[in-house]
C-alpha cells in the first residue's frame, strides 16, 4: 500500500506532466497575449460590466432597454472579433478537456476510492 509521501510524488509528478501538455502550453501562451492585449481585454471587462449592469436590473425588477439589448449585442460581437479571445477561448476549453480526461480517468481506475464531494 503506498504511503502519502509516495502518493504525494506521484501527483507532483502528474502536475509536471499536465504543466507540459501542449493545451496546458496553449492556454498559458493564450493568457499571456491577452495581458498584452488591451483591446481585448477592454472589450472583455466592457462586456462583463454591462452584463452585469443588465442582471442588476433584472434583480432589481427594473425593465431592460432595447439599448441595453443593442449595447450587450455590439459588446458581444467586438469579443467574438477578437483573436486574441477566440484563441483563449479555444485553449481555455482543450485544457477543460484535459482535465476532465484526467479527473474521469482517476475516477474510473479507483473503484474503492470515497465518492468525491461534488458527486
Amino acid at each position: 500500500m503506498p504511503d502519502t509521501p509516495a502518493i504525494v510524488a506521484h501527483a507532483r509528478r502528474l502536475g509536471e506532466m499536465i504543466a507540459d501538455h501542449d493545451a496546458a502550453k496553449k492556454l498559458e501562451a493564450a493568457l499571456k497575449a491577452l495581458e498584452g492585449d488591451v483591446d481585448a481585454q477592454r472589450a472583455l471587462t466592457d462586456l462583463n460590466r454591462h452584463l452585469q449592469a443588465i442582471a442588476e436590473k433584472e434583480r432589481d425588477g427594473k425593465p431592460i432597454e432595447v439599448d441595453d439589448k443593442h449595447r450587450a449585442e455590439s459588446l458581444q460581437k467586438a469579443v467574438v472579433r477578437s483573436k486574441t479571445l477566440r484563441d483563449l477561448q479555444v485553449a481555455q476549453m482543450d485544457y477543460s478537456d484535459l482535465m476532465r480526461q484526467v479527473q474521469d480517468a482517476i475516477e474510473r481506475d479507483t473503484p474503492d476510492a470515497p465518492a468525491s464531494p461534488t458527486a
